[in-house]
């Protein structure tokens, strides 16, 4: 086995970084993609007879207290990613599983740095 690192990928550190930003990334663009798809639906008559008129009001208003709190955007999207996949009848399957990934790529990430913070590993390389 070769032991010396390949110059063209980047050290793990900056991996777990690229991809926890690729992850959040998501999760933001899911959440204006949330926002955006409930807003065009708002205007429509029928709207008042669909079942998810509350879940689809209570999303625009977390966007609206995301956008406010930048310091808790971050969770207001998790909560917001949680509710798009516990209300399967009300959200397209295309964006539900562009939410589910987000999460997966997040969950993973949360995981590594978890397992090298418990590892002997010194902090700066995890």
């Amino acid at each position: 086995m070769n032991d010396t690192p390949d110059p063209d990928r980047p050290a793990p550190r900056r991996r777990t970084r690229i991809a926890l930003a690729a992850g959040v990334v998501v999760l933001l663009v899911a959440g204006a993609a949330v926002g955006g798809y409930f807003a065009g639906r708002s205007d429509r008559p029928e709207a008042a007879a669909d079942p998810c008129v509350e879940v689809r009001q209570e999303m625009l208003a977390m966007r609206a207290e995301a956008d406010a709190n930048p310091d808790r955007a971050a969770d207001i999207t998790r909560v917001q990613a949680n509710m798009v996949l516990q209300n399967p009848d009300c959200f397209p399957a295309k964006l539900r599983a562009a939410v589910q990934a987000g999460l997966d790529a997040a969950d993973q990430q949360a995981a590594a740095r978890a397992l090298c913070g418990a590892s002997d590993r010194p902090w700066w390389e995890c």
